[in-house]
């Protein structure tokens, strides 16, 4: 079991093999990341302490760090208030204060980290990854807020937590692939708002069944205050995956293309784009094994926010951000497996 004290170890650590600050702050968040043991206060705020010699926050993360572990009359000295200094019990019956404080935490230095592990909530974690860039103290008031009164505010809209939902009674997390106590707080409350009943399968608070449309993230985006939300995505594309190779090719250039090209330029003008295509667009932009089955080209369908697009003669970059990673765009994709994977994006102005 993951403790937060083996990462407050220099000796286990082993940030001597790092280069630059950036290296051992990436390390220290990795290795946070994984924490599955409930830290004490005190190590919460002994980590804080240690990433700034690596990190030096900006003015609205060290807001939001102050309304996770509060602040401090002297440095060196001792942290008032804050989420984590708070002595209420939480609704969430099995959940640490101290964990999701350090989650946070982790959060603030890279908001890349809130991550859906092995539940289906792309959606969710797209569009809260949406929420973080947008202004990380607005997140961590949306995830304490759920956490201890079962009210989040986002933007002008407030999610609501049922007393009697089965969210309530999830497990504490345990292992490096089960999801977080403070993602599984802000993404399971987010998808549970858009129902009229409380969840209360017994199997709900580990599997959120269900799937996130296009629908569900304009309502998010306008709930939230985006201004001028967006529905770029064409389901019927799905049917290409069923074409021939250069039938596929001619439809990616020709279709898709100039539908690219109104993506890069709403991100020119600054909105905030969530592309949904088949995983395999993902995998195959980050070099891993992607899926080609006609199974994938028709049905897949996964959120991720896309942060650049380069599109050429024979295919396509992507930048996105998913499953915790930032991806460059680096790899192009050729217009036979763009026409296969890509549906569309959603979006709208911060």
């Amino acid at each position: 079991m993951p403790a937060l004290a083996n990462v407050l170890n220099p000796d286990l650590t082993a940030l001597w093999a790092c280069n630059t600050s950036q290296e051992k702050l990436e390390v220290l968040l990795d290795l946070a990341s994984n924490v599955d043991a409930p830290p004490s206060i005190d190590e919460v705020c002994a980590f804080v302490d240690l990433l700034e010699n690596y990190w030096r926050p900006s003015l609205q993360e060290q807001q939001a760090l102050d309304r996770v572990v509060g602040s401090r009359r002297s440095v060196p000295g001792p942290y008032d208030g804050g989420f984590l200094q708070g002595q209420s019990a939480l609704p969430w019956r099995h959940f640490s204060r101290e964990s999701i404080a350090l989650q946070l935490v982790v959060r603030i230095a890279d908001y890349k980290h809130i991550e859906q592990k092995n539940h289906p909530l792309c959606g969710p974690v797209t569009f809260m990854h949406s929420i973080a860039r947008r202004n990380i103290e607005e997140y961590v008031l949306y995830v304490t807020g759920l956490a201890e009164n079962r009210k989040g505010d986002l933007g002008p809209h407030t999610v609501k937590v049922k007393s009697n939902s089965n969210l309530l009674g999830m497990p504490r997390s345990q292992g490096e692939n089960q999801i977080r106590e403070a993602d599984y707080i802000a993404l399971a409350s987010l998808r549970e708002g858009r129902n009229l009943f409380a969840y209360r399968s017994d199997l709900t608070n580990r599997t959120l069944e269900g799937m996130s449309s296009t629908a569900a993230m304009k309502q998010w985006m306008r709930d939230a205050g985006y201004r001028n939300v967006e529905d770029h995505a064409h389901h019927e594309w799905r049917l290409n995956g069923l074409r021939m190779k250069a039938d596929r090719t001619n439809v990616g250039r020709n279709v898709m293309r100039p539908h690219l090209q109104k993506l890069q330029q709403r991100l020119d003008n600054g909105y905030t784009v969530m592309l949904v295509a088949a995983d395999s667009l993902a995998d195959m932009a980050r070099g891993k094994d992607y899926s080609q089955s006609a199974l994938m080209r028709v049905l897949g369908g996964h959120f991720m926010l896309a942060l650049s697009v380069d599109v050429s003669h024979d295919g396509a970059k992507f930048g996105l951000v998913t499953w915790g990673k930032e991806i460059p765009a680096n790899v192009e994709i050729p217009w036979s497996k763009v026409a296969s994977w890509y549906r569309g994006f959603v979006c709208g102005q911060p």
